[in-house]
């Protein structure tokens, strides 16, 4: 495993490519396969726009290395072996200079259909798939950013941006991903770096009636396992309803939260 201390460290993407054109109103041609366990430095699909802003902007399809290399960062030849900065907290999005310049000029959205999250028991961390209710896709709010490779080549890179956990949320975690709505799509991504600050509300968590989250199984852990029923429920685990304990803390995560 090495990622399931993140918040958001795995998520699915099982919908089709026409499905997923259709939820962002824009033709997608890449013939991806389902995919149940997307993991951290894999490639991710973003939908994002030209770093040109004008009204209404026709929405890009792209894949993207999930874990973000800031321009800046003189990391390109980064191997990803230590800690990709695969989240960022909402909270800072515009003071922390790793994600500043992004959250102005480059946020995107990125499909999926859901995401696990691992609940400490002791030694032990249960995994739970957690989706909407009502099923279906749904959009990570995300930002995006380019650095040149020491091949030379570019290198896109993403990530998904958390918030404080919502009522559905808070039993497994204390951070839950933000999902922007249809119906904000078109000022998440059009919106001129100028006035990025009026996008700060919509960087909430859902409400007790979004997400639906069950136990499923640790085969998850393993990013070699992408398989169907990596999201079928397991017999419930033992103290399923128990919160979190807000004293025992998180791993340690540097400077992601």
């Amino acid at each position: 495993g090495g990622y399931t201390q993140f918040m958001c460290g795995r998520f699915t993407l099982t919908s089709t490519p026409d499905d997923v054109g259709r939820y962002f109103s824009m033709n997608v041609t890449d013939n991806f396969p389902p995919r149940y366990n997307i993991a951290p430095t894999q490639p991710i699909a973003i939908i994002r726009t030209a770093e040109v802003f004008v009204p209404s902007p026709p929405p890009l399809y792209q894949l993207v290395r999930w874990g973000l290399i800031p321009s800046w960062s003189g990391r390109a030849n980064v191997d990803f072996s230590g800690s990709p900065l695969i989240n960022a907290r909402s909270e800072t999005v515009l003071k922390k200079v790793s994600f500043r310049d992004s959250f102005r000029r480059r946020r995107c959205l990125v499909p999926a259909n859901g995401f696990y999250e691992w609940q400490a028991r002791g030694d032990q961390k249960q995994p739970y798939y957690c989706r909407p209710k009502d099923g279906g896709l749904f959009a990570f709010a995300a930002i995006w950013d380019t650095v040149l490779h020491s091949s030379g080549a570019e290198m896109d890179s993403a990530a998904i941006l958390t918030t404080n956990a919502g009522p559905s949320m808070s039993r497994l975690h204390r951070r839950e991903p933000v999902v922007i709505s249809a119906d904000n799509f078109s000022d998440w991504l059009g919106t001129h770096e100028s006035d990025a600050q009026s996008l700060l509300p919509l960087l909430r968590a859902q409400d007790n009636r979004f997400w639906e989250c069950a136990p499923v199984s640790r085969d998850v852990g393993n990013v070699r396992n992408d398989r169907p029923d990596l999201i079928q429920p397991v017999g419930e685990a033992e103290d399923q309803g128990k919160q979190v304990d807000s004293a025992g803390g998180e791993p340690a995560q540097g400077q992601l939260f």
